[in-house]
């Protein structure tokens, strides 16, 4: 009950123009929030303002079939990787699914992130869509997972690339479709269309039960 109040305070303030971080300081010091439930605030809750662009952007795979998707690359991995592990992923007020694995710069590669990449690619191949994949340079291991993903889009014959870059948000915001949960991205001027590659892996899992099996994910690797 304390989060719920919590969030309609956090939207009420960020609806009257007050910077998130200003608006989620005052709340969470308030209610005593913890780490956690600070986190679940600012990735569930969002201005009526983002909330309308970001439902006008949202667009499904089969909508630009046959044309190219810029994805966020350790953004969207991340996310996969909690829906596979039976992480808690949320569909937060903007319809977006988010997750609250909050490791970004610390990712590391794992034992779920070959089957991430076979869900994405093969989610994409489905759906006849050019992936271009960009990945923070900064991160730890950037380059070794770009290795991976490029041996995984020839395997499944996908044409498309993966670029490991200094600036990931830089490069999507004037791409004209793109897959991120992040807001900053969305709201660009840029960007025309928006796809949720979480609740496409969510539909697509719910028809093909058997992707993700113990025998097919050990053949993956």
């Amino acid at each position: 009950m304390t989060l719920e109040r919590a969030k309609e305070d956090f939207k009420y303030l960020i609806n009257r123009g007050y910077k998130k971080d200003v608006a989620l300081n005052f709340v969470a010091n308030h209610y005593k929030l913890s780490r956690e439930d600070r986190l679940r605030i600012v990735r569930t809750t969002h201005s009526d303002e983002e909330v309308k662009l970001t439902k006008k952007k949202l667009r499904k795979l089969k909508d630009i079939k046959g044309k190219t998707l810029y994805i966020d690359g350790f953004n969207v991995l991340i996310g996969l990787e909690a829906l596979i592990k039976g992480n808690e992923v949320v569909l937060c007020d903007d319809s977006i699914y988010r997750d609250f694995e909050n490791v970004y710069g610390k990712y590391k590669l794992n034992d779920f992130t070959d089957t991430a990449i076979y869900l994405l690619l093969t989610i994409l191949k489905y759906n006849n869509i050019t992936p271009c994949i960009y990945l923070d340079s900064q991160v730890s291991k950037s380059g070794v997972l770009a290795k991976k993903i490029r041996e995984k889009m020839k395997d499944l014959n996908i044409r498309g690339d993966v670029f490991c870059v200094k600036n990931c948000d830089f490069e999507l915001k004037n791409r004209e479709s793109v897959a991120t949960s992040d807001s900053i991205i969305i709201k660009s001027e840029g960007v025309k269309y928006v796809v949720d590659l979480i609740d496409e892996a969510k539909i697509f899992l719910m028809k093909n039960q058997k992707l993700l099996s113990p025998k097919m994910c050990k053949n993956k690797r």
